[in-house]
């Protein structure tokens, strides 16, 4: 054909695989480096190569930057290492910045998705080693492209007569943001994908009895890289078996069989044999997976079929959209819409088949079959995978993509009027793109961005402390001149924003942690953080003097923190190696306080409280007490007394008044008394809401010298500073002296 005519005929396809590339492209650049699931370790196996080493020989006793990708077959890594070898990449290891609070796996953490520091030495032009990851990159996005083109080719012939589809179904694999986004990165994944696609595609070809011998000799170098590429990629040979025996039985030539079965896995095994054998020879089994998962690390007891069953929401969310490694989601309502166009397509493969006469489906329901079989396989392999280790990613489906794809826009095509698809193709296509197509910049690049840098004079006037707080080791390294800390009231489970404004004094040659704590109740810590300063993005090493960092944190509140409590925000930073904190100091060098602001927890739905004693007083219109709980109404002397209050909040409150409750004598004498803000000081009464009740308990204990006698119980609220007392009205009879008489109680001599 010629190639004008090729041109015109594959417009459609060629304009698609330029999108793509373009889209990929952008990830890759996108993406800081190293940010994408084990590319840190992929590449570092690149460059083991490129270096002139020999393959990695894997020893789970020894620390290695190729870690468990080590364990995989060399041909995806020994392309790499051609392609670079030009370069030289003995930056490498001043440019591995680890970042020691990484968070690996946990999408719903706000922060720390970076797994090392990245520096301007990352940016345009590229040199060094940054220079040959992004050369790896366009080879994987090359690899991506031709996958988007192979679909096409493969949905051609899966569903001939049926115009749009194959187009359709490329486009669905080009868009899927996941796959743009591992298409840019530096993984074997690329690689095998590819692999699979051109297998599925001459497969389907000899099961359609358009084979030549090329076709065959194909099939073998095929079968042959993809088992040299990653172990999934030999889960092709038995498929390929199967549809050389289903070919013979229909050519009626067994002889035929064994002939192209000898050139097919004949040139297989010529090609990956020999790295089965070295495993053999190195660790005692042909596919090296014991020693991978020495290193990886194995699931302890392994999870059984209900647990994987519980794991489908991550392998679905991963197979559309997660970024990082596995940390930046995408909103949740995007995987629901994914959810319902999946859900529509699976019913629409249902409704087809149920269209078709029974007994009579067309060819392309059986030709089917062979994607949908591919996919099996995989899912298989994946279970077997992910009960032996952690490994519910959907990106290890995406060998089947291609399949995944046609099956979905064939689906999709079975509520589709004939009349109206290419408008329907648009509706479900083009938003997909436009996604795949922002999420470089709306969720990516936001994850790694540095926080801003200011001026000590932009620090907002709101957010400036009375009194800065210095932070030093031996000599002052930086001060904190600036907090703001909000809502005002949280729930448990819920998070506190804490805006902090920091000030290098002077370079910092460390890398100091920051740490975020919530302090409840006896300052028991019930949320906070660890992490390099901007989320991790920014440590103190990059701080220069005169600029101010703002840095801000979303800190979550444990679930089940005791509630109600005021919650100290305390800060500061320590250094991890040793884990020997700096030492908070003001301005003339002495020690202060590092808490920067406080926060009130309550319960989002308050508990009914039902006393044991109903009472109605109210102390000065601000405060009331609603009722109480008494221990016992006689006791021993030497014993003690446990009173529950129940106090209501009656108007907000600016004052900090003690409770106090006294058993006092006919006298007025006391004789046991326990005064205490409420709850010991960690709920406090300016932090009292209207109709709030708050229950509080004290122990009084009687001493064994009192006299045996009947004693009242009085209680109420004054100011520790000056002793003024808040007057009390209620129940006649019951008020002394701006005191609530409670109750009386008996006291006995012991033994009587």
């Amino acid at each position: 054909m010629p190639w004008r005519d090729w041109l015109r005929k594959e417009w459609g396809i060629l304009v698609l695989v330029a999108i793509f590339l373009l889209l990929a492209g952008t990830y890759s650049v996108v993406t800081p480096m190293f940010e994408a699931p084990d590319e840190l370790h992929h590449y570092f196996y690149v460059k083991h190569l490129a270096d002139g080493n020999p393959l990695p020989v894997q020893d789970a006793e020894e620390e290695a930057l190729w870690a468990q990708e080590g364990s995989q077959p060399p041909l995806y890594y020994a392309l790499g290492a051609l392609v670079t070898s030009w370069i030289d990449t003995s930056d490498a290891l001043s440019l591995l910045w680890p970042n020691q609070h990484a968070n690996l796996g946990n999408p719903l953490q706000p922060g720390n998705k970076n797994i090392v520091v990245h520096t301007e030495r990352e940016a345009w032009p590229y040199r060094g080693m940054v220079l040959a990851v992004h050369v790896v990159r366009w080879l994987s996005v090359l690899m991506g492209a031709c996958t988007v083109y192979l679909t096409y080719r493969l949905a051609r012939e899966l569903l001939a007569g049926r115009p749009g589809l194959p187009l359709a179904a490329a486009a669905a694999v080009a868009f899927i943001p996941q796959f743009a986004f591992i298409s840019g990165a530096v993984t074997n994944d690329n690689l095998i994908i590819l692999l699979s696609t051109l297998a599925l595609w001459l497969l389907f070809r000899i099961l359609r009895g358009q084979a030549t011998m090329r076709t065959f000799v194909a099939l073998g170098l095929t079968l042959g890289c993809a088992a040299l590429t990653k172990l999934s990629g030999a889960g092709l040979w038995p498929l390929a078996a199967l549809i050389l025996a289903v070919h013979a039985l229909r050519e009626r030539s067994w002889r035929a069989l064994w002939r192209e079965g000898a050139v097919v896995f004949g040139l297989a095994v010529l090609i990956a044999g020999w790295w089965y054998v070295r495993n053999w020879w190195l660790y005692g089994e042909p596919t090296g997976l014991n020693r991978m998962l020495e290193i990886v690390g194995r699931r302890n007891p392994p999870v059984d079929g209900w647990q994987l069953i519980g794991e489908l929401e991550g392998l679905r969310i991963s197979f559309w959209a997660l970024f990082g490694w596995f940390n930046i989601p995408l909103p949740g309502w995007i995987y629901q819409v994914l959810d319902g166009v999946t859900l529509a397509a699976f019913l629409g493969l249902a409704v087809g088949v149920l269209r078709q006469p029974r007994g009579r489906w067309p060819s392309e329901v059986w030709w089917l079959l062979l994607p949908s079989a591919w996919l099996t396989l995989l899912l298989a392999g994946l279970a077997r995978w992910t009960h032996l280790t952690p490994a519910t990613q959907g990106r290890l489906l995406f060998p089947a993509i291609s399949a995944v794809a046609i099956l979905l826009v064939l689906g999709w095509s079975q509520w589709m009027p004939r009349s109206w698809r290419p408008a329907w193709w648009a509706m479900l296509l083009v938003p997909l793109f436009v996604l795949s197509l922002l999420s470089p910049f709306l969720f990516i690049a936001p994850s790694y961005g540095h926080p801003p840098l200011l001026s000590p004079e932009q620090v907002p006037a709101q957010a400036r402390l009375p009194a800065p707080q210095y932070h030093r080791l031996q000599s002052n390294l930086l001060r904190l001149v600036g907090a703001q800390v909000s809502p005002d009231t949280v729930h448990p489970g819920e998070t506190v924003e804490v805006v902090l404004y920091w000030e290098a004094l002077r370079p910092i040659p460390l890398d100091l942690t920051l740490f975020i704590h919530l302090l409840g109740r006896g300052l028991k810590q019930e949320g906070g953080l660890d992490t390099y300063p901007g989320w991790g993005n920014y440590p103190t090493r990059l701080w220069r003097p005169g600029q101010v960092i703002q840095d801000r944190y979303l800190v979550l509140v444990l679930p089940d923190a005791a509630a109600p409590t005021r919650l100290l925000v305390d800060v500061g930073f320590y250094y991890e190696p040793t884990q020997r904190s700096l030492d908070t100091v003001n301005e003339q060098g002495r020690p202060m306080s590092s808490i920067i602001g406080e926060v009130r927890l309550v319960r989002a739905e308050p508990p009914e409280y039902l006393s044991q004693y109903a009472v109605d007083f109210e102390l000065g219109g601000q405060a009331a007490l609603r009722g109480y709980d008494l221990s016992q109404h006689s006791v021993s002397a030497g014993e003690t007394v446990t009173v529950t209050l129940y106090w209501q909040g009656l108007t907000p409150m600016t004052e900090d008044y003690t409770a106090f409750v006294h058993l006092v004598d006919a006298e007025e004498n006391i004789v046991a008394q326990h005064d205490k803000q409420p709850l010991g000081g960690d709920w406090p009464t300016s932090a009292w809401q209207p109709g709030e009740t708050v229950p509080d308990t004290y122990i009084l204990e009687v001493p064994e010298q009192t006299a045996a006698g009947t004693y009242q119980l009085r209680v109420g609220f004054y100011l520790l500073r000056n002793g003024r007392r808040l007057p009390v009205a209620g129940q006649p009879g019951r008020i002394v002296s701006d005191s609530i008489i409670l109750d009386e109680i008996a006291v006995t001599m012991p033994g009587r």
